[in-house]
């Protein structure tokens, strides 16, 4: 038998994930494409990539636990829809992967985690830090894409009356 609702563990780590990573896209899109002081773009470069390094680890646990937990199963039975859904969730998680990585990779200097720690570059050649800065551009554009649609998703079947939030809360 499945579960009705997802495991705490799960559920803290998807609005800890939901909020670093909507956090992390609007305001790396606002720096990047708004006249901002040069202040403001170096701080939230700063803040966005310690963030990034520290969820790693937490975004690695919640794959983990994607695998090896039980999920809810679907609440319309319709076997067409829940492959939908799992592909779309597989595309966030793989896009969320590859962010992570190219954000690590396009980095020419030392990784400064809120002045706790620093992680030297993975890479020395420019050529490769311009290439990996441009998989990082292109996968946060399709990642904001995928949490748009995802919460889209969310929105409609909520109107619809298929209460699919509830088994995400505590």
């Amino acid at each position: 038998m499945q579960a009705r609702k997802y495991a705490w563990q799960q559920i803290l780590l998807h609005w800890v994930s939901a909020l670093v990573i909507i956090w992390v896209l609007l305001s790396g899109f606002y720096v990047a494409h708004l006249n901002v002081t040069p202040t403001t773009f170096h701080l939230v470069a700063f803040v966005n990539v310690a963030m990034t390094t520290l969820f790693i680890p937490i975004f690695l646990l919640r794959w983990l636990l994607r695998r090896t937990l039980f999920k809810p199963g679907s609440l319309e039975g319709a076997a067409r829809g829940e492959r939908i859904a799992h592909l779309v969730h597989e595309g966030l998680y793989w896009t969320t992967a590859i962010v992570l990585l190219s954000g690590v990779l396009m980095m020419d200097r030392p990784i400064d985690v809120f002045g706790w720690f620093t992680l030297a570059p993975l890479l020395s050649e420019p050529f490769w830090h311009g290439l990996w800065f441009k998989v990082h551009i292109c996968a946060c554009l399709l990642l904001a894409l995928g949490v748009s649609v995802h919460i889209g998703a969310v929105v409609l079947h909520e109107l619809a009356g298929r209460r699919v939030l509830r088994r995400m809360l505590p």
